[in-house]
């Protein structure tokens, strides 16, 4: 009994081409040789790229400090604050990932802090800032 193979069905899927053309020929109003790039999602890849390479060099020199003064002074946690509200979902998803003492740059950046009737632990801290991010209860 011969045995048969059924190919699969065929997709037409939307495929991406880049054409360049000679002598700046134009082309829907602009020059025939340019890629437009989705500049918001170019500069948030952008934005991630820097803060994780904050993040990793603060906690590369951080890492066996106790003192909470050199964990907010050092220069790589203070550029990562100044960054301001575009870093504060990077933030976010890094301490819900893995609590941390980044949740005070959360403090800086909002200029707001948590309340509660005890002292909160850097992990009960990170969890409640993650609530309220979550919760749409952070305002810029």
């Amino acid at each position: 009994m011969p045995f048969f193979i059924q190919q699969p069905p065929t997709l037409d899927l939307p495929r991406t081409s880049i054409e360049v053309g000679h002598g700046g020929e134009k082309q829907n109003n602009r020059p025939f040789n340019t890629l437009e790039i989705d500049k918001a999602f170019v500069q948030q890849v952008h934005l991630k790229d820097k803060f994780l390479s904050l993040k990793k060099a603060w906690e590369k020199k951080t890492m066996f400090s106790s003192s909470v003064l050199n964990i907010v002074e050092d220069s790589n946690f203070k550029r990562i604050v100044e960054m301001g509200e575009s870093a504060v979902p990077f933030i976010i998803q890094e301490i819900d990932a893995k609590p941390s003492q980044l949740v005070w740059a959360l403090n800086m950046i909002t200029g707001a802090t948590i309340r509660s009737n005890h002292r909160l632990t850097v992990t009960e801290a990170c969890k409640a800032w993650v609530k309220l991010y979550n919760t749409g209860k952070i305002r810029f």
